[in-house]
């Protein structure tokens, strides 16, 4: 079961990626980005008491310019994060360690065209959109937690297209040297899913709002 899901995972981040392949529709890779950010998935569901999740991501992304000269790139990150989660009738939640069945690692995949904005000499603004993929494969988390519990945590992970969030991102960058820029971005992904998944959740409940310190680094 973890082989197949891991497999569906590098699918998802082959396909985000896709477009950074093509080297005629964008330039070569200009610079890489680093990032150490927080984000918090939001918990709206009126049956559940277990509190939103918070926790740490660690990524690395690319720019790739539309043009020499163009505003527009396609900037690809993916960001790494972890955490644990349980069962409740069907519904995959997170929650604390003690009450863990599954030990979570995700990939929150993020693939923006972003359009910038230079002022005041040395800044840039950044703002984007796209397609975001939450992906999460969940393995045994506590030797008292049941397998099929497990399976119904991936499940309900891959289901009904609960990994497909378009995202958003605002971004502000400073440049130090010619090659070195330090910044925020923030980034949000919407559960669009919710929509058609019929479990009579918010519309924003599962949203991802994440925040980062990022380093770019100019090739």
């Amino acid at each position: 079961m973890a082989r197949h899901k891991l497999h569906a995972l590098a699918l998802c981040l082959s396909l985000a990626l896709l477009p950074a392949l093509d080297a005629n529709a964008l330039g070569p890779i200009e610079s890489l980005r680093f990032d150490l950010g927080v984000i918090t998935q939001l918990n709206l569901d009126p049956s559940s008491q277990t509190p939103n999740l918070i926790t740490n991501v660690l990524g690395a992304g690319m720019v790739l310019p539309f043009s020499p000269d163009s505003r527009w790139s396609f900037e690809p990150t993916v960001d790494l994060y972890w955490t644990y989660y349980e069962l409740d009738n069907g519904k995959a939640f997170s929650t604390g360690i003690a009450d863990r069945t599954a030990f979570v690692l995700g990939l929150l995949i993020n693939a923006p065209a972003v359009y910038s904005i230079p002022f005041g000499g040395s800044w840039v603004l950044g703002l984007g959109a796209g397609l975001g993929i939450n992906a999460r494969v969940g393995f045994l988390g506590a030797s008292d937690a049941s397998l099929s519990d497990v399976g119904g945590i991936n499940r309900y992970f891959w289901g009904q297209g609960r990994f497909l969030m378009p995202s958003t991102l605002l971004r502000i960058e400073y440049r130090l040297t010619a090659r070195i820029e330090f910044g925020f971005t923030a980034s949000a992904f919407w559960p669009l899913f919710n929509l058609w998944a019929a479990d009579g959740s918010p519309f924003l409940d599962q949203a991802i709002f994440d925040g980062a310190l990022v380093i770019r680094y100019r090739l």
